[in-house]
């Protein structure tokens, strides 16, 4: 287990909770590890210098090109085939 917090309200973003528990500063100042995570946590990888790893951002919200969405499937289907279970 990498981290366990106190609960929270469900209104309550996990990437803020983290943010609010210091679990981002932890990651940016520790050991090297790579985190696999969720789009919900995109962003993290900037601030915790590439330690965890999202799924790639959705550039287009409308009317993409389909290049741009087979490239950004296989991405993600990379990604997610390096999650565990």
């Amino acid at each position: 287990m990498l981290f366990c917090s106190p609960t929270e309200p469900g209104s309550c973003a996990d990437i803020t909770h983290a943010r609010q528990l210091g679990l981002v500063k932890l990651l940016a100042d520790g050991p090297v590890v790579e985190i696999l995570a969720d789009v919900g946590y995109q962003g993290l990888g900037a601030q915790t210098g590439g330690r965890v790893v999202t799924p790639p951002h959705r550039k287009f919200k409308k009317n993409a090109p389909d290049w741009y969405e087979e490239m950004r499937e296989r991405q993600r289907r990379a990604h997610s085939s390096r999650c565990p279970g």
